[in-house]
């Protein structure tokens, strides 16, 4: 199965997207998988009404699609757009732009904050020590240029990309497969009289 392009957020289509609610629905499409308005709804205490327009608002702009593979009618099913997508932060860094584009960071900041810090709380201990023991808490420092900085990103990313495609294919899931949250942050270090 060809790897899907990731979807370009630019100044058109962050519109769509630059609203809590619809970054906290799309994060959830992308890392649980298919939804309905109605369950989406429960799981952020929202009323079906609400989550079914932000739905329809992010499928507007090209971030979800209906999964013809699951429910029909008033139980249509949501998916995340095959392939993620792509802040282009250069063309979204000034005015309302930028400040709409910082929202939609920040919300994705928070859920996948949420989500590491439950781990290392709760969930740590709620799977099979296998699961434990695989996961990886790790922090490196690199003194790079540039231009090393942007391929070790590339890099890093085509890891991602190729295990993604490798696992693709697997509809439906092994029964013992688990979703698995690669948090992976790369920034140039503030000097040392900085924050």
């Amino acid at each position: 199965m060809p790897e899907q392009p990731r979807r370009r957020i630019d100044a058109t289509t962050l519109r769509g997207l630059a609203h809590p609610l619809r970054v906290q629905l799309y994060d959830a499409l992308v890392t649980y998988g298919p939804a309905t308005a109605t369950l989406l709804a429960e799981r952020f205490g929202e009323s079906t009404g609400s989550t079914s327009y932000h739905l329809r608002q992010l499928a507007k702009h090209g971030f979800v699609e209906e999964d013809p593979a699951r429910g029909a009618g008033r139980e249509r099913y949501w998916r995340a757009y095959p392939g993620g997508s792509q802040l282009d932060r250069e063309e979204l860094s000034e005015g309302a732009l930028g400040e709409a584009a910082r929202l939609v960071v920040d919300e994705f900041q928070r859920a996948q904050s949420a989500r590491l810090e439950y781990w290392i709380a709760e969930g740590y201990h709620q799977v099979p020590q296998e699961w434990g023991q695989a996961a990886v808490n790790s922090t490196s420092h690199l003194r790079l240029l540039p231009d090393e900085f942007e391929r070790l990103g590339a890099e890093l990313m085509a890891v991602l990309d190729a295990w993604r495609e490798r696992v693709a294919g697997r509809e439906p899931a092994p029964d013992d497969a688990r979703i698995v949250e690669v948090q992976l942050h790369t920034f140039p270090v503030a000097h040392q009289d900085g924050p």
